[in-house]
């Protein structure tokens, strides 16, 4: 199972003719493939599982998970 927490497209990168998303959450940057996803922006919300995006979220729905996930790292003591 997947549990992927919705992470902000601040970059796109291109290196050997493969496209690249720099994603951030909370501070944390990461890179993932773009490979199996068309029309990525900078400012769009995706999901990333092993190093690739798989889904874009609408931003609506994305901040709605973001939501829950801050609420749930509250409610945990993470945060």
């Amino acid at each position: 199972m997947c549990l992927a927490i919705p992470c902000k497209v601040i970059e796109i990168i291109e290196e050997d003719n493969v496209k690249y998303a720099i994603a951030e959450y909370r501070g944390v940057r990461q890179r993932a493939n773009l490979s199996l996803l068309e029309d990525v922006k900078v400012g769009d919300y995706i999901l990333i599982h092993a190093g690739y995006a798989i889904e874009k979220l609408p931003e609506e729905e994305a901040k709605e998970s973001l939501k829950l996930w801050e609420e749930l790292l509250e409610k945990s003591g993470v945060l």
